[in-house]
């Protein structure tokens, strides 16, 4: 061995250790790009889920001043199964996604409303919202 520069080997053994290293942080920037688009599109379904939810709650739900029911016609009982397939009135198709919601009176209490809604996108992408809704006066 001389003192005056790298051998054939080091030289391998170098290039070698640079390569395993680039390519372990290409398939680590794949991993993160993947699971960036996984988190931004289950965002994207929360975000819809949410404008459902409270365009839902925005809803006539209360007494009046004679102490009556009111009720806004968008709040009328879901038939079964709503959330799992296009039931119309139940359901709307944005692009990419489909968003399905049921309004459930309490079986215990029918001044109480469930409300749910589901959001599913083409690939999978999913997110669920449930809430309760009381009557209340004025």
């Amino acid at each position: 061995m001389s003192d005056r520069g790298f051998s054939l080997l080091e030289a391998i053994v170098a290039t070698a250790i640079v390569t395993s290293g680039l390519m372990a942080l290409a398939q680590l920037t794949i991993l993160a790009t993947r699971a960036n688009a996984a988190s931004r599109a289950v965002s994207t379904a929360t975000m819809l889920a949410v404008d459902k939810m409270e365009q839902l709650r925005a809803y006539a739900w209360t007494v009046d001043v004679a102490g009556l029911p009111v009720s806004d016609a968008a709040l009328q009982s879901s038939p079964s199964g709503t959330l799992d397939a296009d039931v119309d009135g139940f359901f709307d198709r944005l692009p990419g996604w489909t968003r399905r919601w049921s309004v459930t009176p309490l079986p215990s209490n029918a001044e109480t409303l469930v409300l749910q809604v589901r959001v599913v996108g083409r690939r999978g992408e999913e997110s669920r919202l449930t809430t309760a809704r009381t009557r209340r006066a004025n």
